[in-house]
């Protein structure tokens, strides 16, 4: 070790496995103990390797650092194998910005405004549809709603239907990435692997009919994309991509479960989120450019992603050669990680971490920090690092949630539910599936009868 350098903290962990299975059973609970013990940089002990834990801005930022690290080969196996090892997160240099500049295409202005027609229309009906069940659990209908979403934007699927044929195949893939690597017949991974290839069938499908007859969808927006020197992506890359985008895109149900939940819980948040969108949004079609008029909604978005982690961590790392964090060594070869839920709940970036308070991304003296921070979709600039590209899409999705539900409905739990989050899942959700009473009401904030 380099004088004057110190040893990296170490998780206490068992023989063999290590750190492994603390880890898989609840990622963020396990990071953000570790994190408020052994402080912004430690190591666990993760399927036979040391992993290097990294919490804070300042953190995030060195091992986003690709002169530092290289994302290649270091995710788990079952990581890579279920997206695809050469998806865009596990690739590096001028291969990754060509892909990421052409991934981006597919998230535009132009691209959002027409994916917000697919989104109020897929939200519109199933708020109808809610306002007549009266009580339920939430969970599994804003499961349904947000793949229905994501089975028309990326797919070009009918956005008047439910499409089982794929909802299950893709939460039992995604999910499979927090399992252990084990290929034997009724396994989680190996469940996972067979709906991995039923998703990638149905992309295959669907990009040979976009082929013949382009649309709208993001698979005909990928094949129309071109960077300035007119480079555009393969069809294998396509088909990579797409399944990548689902991966991606199954953190934001849980994102909407628990907007729901913060809004129906806080009735003072909730009702001044309705009286900005009634305001400036009483009606009318719910567009991303409309929407930049709701600041309001804009933070409380914003705190819900920070306050309930989703994802808990980034891709993997390895350094590329010998280096140092504020004085720890971090040597060649490492494995690394950004802890992401560890990181959005740092209390000295975010007094009271626990709280909600939407009015914390008000600019203050911690905005900088709390920016360099913000990592519920990565980090670093969305084109140069490794940030995920469909965070917009995300917004576009939270927003009209809130939009579409708050100007014609209220809802509110009943007693005697867990509102904690699952754990064990690749995306988390409240753990009771959120049992709610949900009504339609008039503009002035009464009831209306259900229609």
């Amino acid at each position: 070790m380099t004088p004057n350098l110190r040893s990296m903290p170490a998780v206490r962990s068992l023989p063999l496995v290590g750190s492994t299975l603390a880890f898989l059973a609840n990622p963020d609970g396990f990071l953000v103990r570790c994190a408020s013990e052994l402080g912004s940089v430690f190591k666990m002990r993760f399927l036979g390797e040391d992993v290097a834990c990294f919490v804070g801005p300042e953190a995030f930022k060195f091992v986003l650092d690709p002169s530092l690290f290289s994302r290649a080969g270091a995710s788990p196996r079952s990581v890579e194998e279920i997206l695809h090892p050469e998806a865009v997160p596990f690739l590096d240099g001028p291969g990754r910005a060509r892909r990421k500049a052409l991934l981006m295409r597919v998230f535009d202005d132009e691209a959002l405004g027409g994916y917000s027609k697919v989104v109020e229309r897929v939200i519109g009906r199933y708020a109808t549809k809610w306002a007549k069940m009266g009580t339920f659990r939430w969970v599994p209908e804003i499961t349904s709603m947000g793949l229905t979403v994501a089975a028309t934007v990326f797919l070009g699927a009918a956005p008047d239907e439910e499409h089982p044929e794929i909802q299950k195949p893709i939460l039992r893939a995604f999910n499979g990435m927090l399992s252990l690597p084990i290929h034997l017949p009724g396994t989680p991974y190996a469940r996972a692997i067979a709906a991995r290839d039923v998703i990638r069938a149905r992309v295959a499908e669907s990009l040979a009919k976009e082929k013949l007859t382009p649309g709208s969808n993001a698979l005909s927006r990928l094949l129309a994309a071109r960077t300035e020197a007119g480079e555009q992506l393969s069809d294998d890359e396509i088909r990579i991509e797409a399944l990548h985008f689902f991966g991606a895109y199954v953190a934001v149900i849980g994102a909407l479960a628990f907007e729901a939940m913060f809004l129906g819980r806080l009735p003072e948040i909730k009702e001044r989120c309705r009286s900005e969108i009634r305001e400036h949004m009483p009606h009318g079609p719910v567009t991303y450019a409309r929407m930049r008029e709701l600041p309001y909604l804009e933070r409380v978005t914003k705190e819900v992603r920070r306050a309930r982690t989703v994802v808990p961590v980034t891709f993997f790392a390895r350094a590329n050669a010998d280096c140092a964090f504020e004085g720890v060594a971090v040597p060649r070869g490492m494995k690394a990680l950004g802890a992401i839920g560890a990181t959005l709940h740092d209390p000295f970036v975010f007094p009271e971490p626990d709280a909600f308070d939407p009015d914390r991304w008000l600019p203050n003296p911690r905005s900088d920090r709390q920016a360099g921070s913000w990592v519920p979709h990565g980090g670093g600039e969305p084109l140069s690092g490794h940030r995920c590209a469909g965070e917009r899409m995300a917004e576009l999705m939270l927003k009209a949630f809130a939009v579409m539900t708050l100007r014609d409905f209220d809802w509110d739990f009943p007693p005697d539910q867990s509102f904690e989050s699952t754990t064990g899942k690749l995306f988390a959700t409240p753990a009771s599936g959120l049992r709610v009473r949900f009504r339609r009401i008039a503009a002035s904030g009464g009831r209306l009868p259900d229609r």
